[in-house]
């Protein structure tokens, strides 16, 4: 029998925050990880166990995966229309893995994966955990989709309320809410330490040759700026973008990788995502604030290059950056912004150490996975005693 079963509608391999959370949960307790490839992600179909090796576990740890193709990260309302189907077959699977291992505490991640673990708790009498990554109307569902889009907020708000612990990842996203429940927490997305698995023994070299190595690890698409960064850099002479994520939009793809100065390294685990950013001299992090929760986002990235000790160009958590003093706030839209910063990291190298020193700092002060990870014990702590 699990401790604590965590569900989640991706296919949990290659989501870094839900990464981080089993590692950490997987030192104490026993874990069942139910999650839902949705995308027929090729992650799943590795060796799950290269995964649980790496959380220094004392207990048991299980991974089900739900394999049925179905839409994700559609915007229509017609994409949404199957998922009238799809939804409850994922739900009905979850919710017979929770009878078969009866875990104490469910963590139910996102709106979507509520449902089952509400009626779980409710007819055996445990406990629930939601927590929200993204604002799912928000993210996923136009306001323009009026019916659908208050059907959502209502649910996320009535959970919110319904539950034994929330738990998000900032407090602007907290607020947004329309009332703060009784129990939470705010686990922010502060990555583990990588800096002692990768060398940077290169910066060395880029000092010499004024080299100034961007990166960029998401997904090949429009919405994050790509296009904005590539005409910013594609003339400039001793800066490359380092690039690595899923190809979500192939036409797109090809226009990017075509400038010279853009480096493509294939779509990598999260793992080796951050030990390629780890290799570079600055990120860039570009988010369309059309979409209402990027305008509460923290994201992973912001202090993924914290954590590297580089700075980071980016539009959002402008509070963050500024009182961190760990990089540079500049208008999105437009390539001479992107520009002006790129050459000021590129031609003031102790600009950009100090901006890299100021975010490492941070990290090591207050935004680092040890201090989230002692959040989510004493959650877990309090839930599982009673």
């Amino acid at each position: 029998m699990a401790s604590i079963a965590i569900v989640r509608t991706n296919s949990v391999l290659v989501d870094p925050r839900l990464i981080k959370i089993v590692r950490s949960l997987g030192k104490r307790y026993s874990l069942l990880v139910l999650g839902w490839n949705r995308e027929g992600s090729k992650f799943d179909e590795l060796n799950p166990l290269n995964f649980p090796s790496k959380t220094e576990k004392a207990h048991d740890l299980i991974f089900k995966i739900f394999k049925l193709k179905a839409p994700i990260g559609k915007s229509s309302l017609i994409s949404y229309l199957p998922l009238i189907i799809y939804f409850p077959i994922f739900w009905a699977w979850v919710f017979a893995k929770l009878i078969i291992h009866r875990p104490q505490v469910v963590h139910a991640c996102d709106v979507d994966t509520v449902l089952p673990c509400y009626f779980y708790k409710l007819i055996f009498r445990k406990k629930i955990i939601f927590e929200v990554f993204d604002r799912y109307a928000m993210t996923f569902i136009s306001s323009k989709q009026g019916w659908l889009h208050s059907i959502i907020n209502f649910f996320e708000d009535l959970f919110t309320r319904n539950n034994d612990y929330f738990i998000t990842v900032g407090e602007k996203l907290l607020r947004s809410f329309r009332r703060r429940p009784k129990n939470y927490a705010i686990i922010m997305n502060c990555p583990e330490d990588f800096t002692s698995r990768s060398s940077r023994s290169q910066e060395s070299s880029h000092t010499r040759d004024n080299l100034l190595t961007l990166v960029y690890t998401g997904g090949m698409k429009r919405g994050r700026y790509l296009e904005n960064i590539v005409a910013a850099i594609k003339n400039l002479d001793n800066v490359e973008l380092v690039t690595a994520g899923p190809i979500v939009d192939k036409s797109f793809f090809d226009q990017i990788v075509a400038v010279s100065n853009v480096k493509y390294k294939g779509l990598l685990n999260p793992d080796d995502a951050i030990i390629l950013e780890t290799k570079a001299d600055a990120m860039i992090g570009l988010y369309d604030l059309e979409i209402p929760e990027n305008k509460y986002a923290l994201p992973n990235k912001l202090f993924e290059a914290m954590m590297c000790g580089i700075p980071i160009i980016t539009n959002v958590a402008r509070e963050v950056v500024e009182e961190t003093n760990c990089g540079i706030a500049i208008n999105y839209t437009n390539a001479d912004s992107i520009k002006s910063a790129v050459l000021s990291l590129r031609d003031d190298i102790d600009f950009r150490k100090s901006l890299g020193n100021n975010g490492r700092n941070a990290y090591v002060r207050k935004y680092n996975w040890t201090k989230m990870e002692d959040k989510l014990y004493e959650i877990y702590d309090s839930l599982l005693k009673h």
